[in-house]
């Protein structure tokens, strides 16, 4: 049972309009048009995560929301595969700006919570939520700036923000590479930058990262933070 003051701000609110695919919308004044690539189609984006899952991502999922607690926000779900590993009596909320991946979800968690918004205009009041997840999300958010802004915003003081995210390499060289490739890639991934330090920007954004579950595995971060 949500509190008295409205979970939703109702001026903000967006959930599930219909619109065909890759149909510019307004939001707060602003244009969002989805930049289309594999990772915006569900059949390629599952076949692709199942296969990061086989490499260890689907322990790093369950650690993403086994440690969620209180009322939580999934920022870009896709197509939900993180739905089905919450606690049970956990109240969560997902967001996908995406139709055809919030759809997917809707068919993968037909009880879950949805709302078609993007991570830089984020629906709901001020301090809403205790946790905010988010998985090989920031990497393709257009604005990382403001998305992380709006996380912030969102969460209550002393929340705590949870992700699992690919980021630049520390290694020169292959830093340089994904430096060389992100424009084709960028175009080919619907947008997905292989050369973002997410924690960086976690950082700037006025979060303080924790050591305690951190873990590294190649360009591959998990992570908590919590504003400062």
């Amino acid at each position: 049972m949500l509190t008295e003051e409205p979970l939703f701000a109702a001026e903000r609110a967006w959930t599930e309009p219909s619109l065909s695919p890759g149909r510019r919308v307004k939001h707060e004044g602003r244009a969002i048009s989805p930049v289309r690539g594999f990772e915006n189609y569900p059949a390629f984006y599952d076949a692709y995560c199942a296969l990061l899952e086989r490499w260890g991502l689907s322990r790093w999922r369950e650690w993403l929301a086994k440690g969620a607690r209180g009322r939580t926000l999934e920022v870009g779900c896709g197509t939900g595969r993180n739905l089905g590993r919450f606690a049970d009596g956990l109240q969560v909320i997902a967001t996908e700006p995406d139709e055809r991946m919030i759809r997917a979800a809707r068919r993968r968690a037909p009880k879950a919570l949805l709302v078609r918004a993007s991570a830089e205009a984020l629906p709901f009041r001020t301090g809403g939520f205790e946790t905010v997840v988010a998985s090989l999300v920031f990497c393709t958010v257009p604005d990382v700036g403001r998305g992380l802004a709006e996380v912030r915003r969102v969460l209550q003081p002393g929340g705590q923000l949870r992700l699992v995210e690919h980021v630049r390499s520390v290694t020169t060289w292959v830093g340089r590479w994904q430096d060389f490739i992100q424009p084709a890639w960028s175009w080919l991934a619907g947008g997905c930058h292989p050369n973002r330090n997410t924690e960086d920007a976690v950082e700037r954004a006025g979060f303080i990262i924790e050591a305690q579950g951190r873990q590294t595995r190649g360009t591959m971060r998990r992570f908590s933070a919590r504003p400062r």
